[in-house]
């Protein structure tokens, strides 16, 4: 039924509505269809080349598709647009940590937490320096994921883990 009434209102306004293809994008990959999402969303940024939400969704599509490298230019084009968004940040970290970048995704990761703190951004730091064997350092970042968050049941079974792989209590 949402679908239809987002068909009806881009038929009316020739496809020439920026929000309601945003809108089908997000439910088009919600529903699994990511290539479709992903067009949607381009034709959307080229309606508004500077909404920086369009660009996010574009990238996280690219980033779905197993394309980190576009997506990274995705979000670096974001980011000219003057925003220092934590999202842009922590995407950016994901790619790279799929592309082995390591060095980078923890730069970007620890720059997504300058801004602005999150559960999710911590575990990803620690993932990545568990992807280095680095378990001191990955360690030290779900000790301060814990002060964070100090109920994340993710947080504190990820440490255990990690201590009872070092042979600590």
């Amino acid at each position: 039924e949402c679908l239809t009434l987002i068909e009806q209102t881009l038929k009316e306004t020739k496809e020439q509505s920026e929000y309601p293809i945003y809108v089908k994008a997000l439910i088009k990959r919600q529903c699994g269809e990511i290539h479709e999402s992903l067009q949607l969303f381009q034709q959307a940024t080229c309606l508004n080349p500077h909404n920086v939400a369009n660009l996010k969704q574009v990238g996280r599509s690219l980033y779905l598709l197993g394309k980190h490298r576009a997506a990274i230019e995705v979000y670096e084009e974001a980011q000219r647009l003057g925003v220092d968004d934590w999202e842009i940040w922590h995407n950016k970290g994901l790619c790279n940590m799929f592309l082995k970048k390591y060095p980078e995704a923890i730069e970007e990761f620890k720059r997504a937490n300058s801004i602005q703190r999150h559960d999710v951004t911590f575990m990803q730091l620690g993932k990545v320096y568990t992807l280095q064997e680095n378990y001191k350092a990955s360690i030290e970042v779900y000790l301060e994921a814990l002060d964070f968050s100090p109920e994340s049941p993710d947080i504190l079974t990820t440490i255990g883990l990690l201590y009872l792989r070092l042979g600590e209590n």
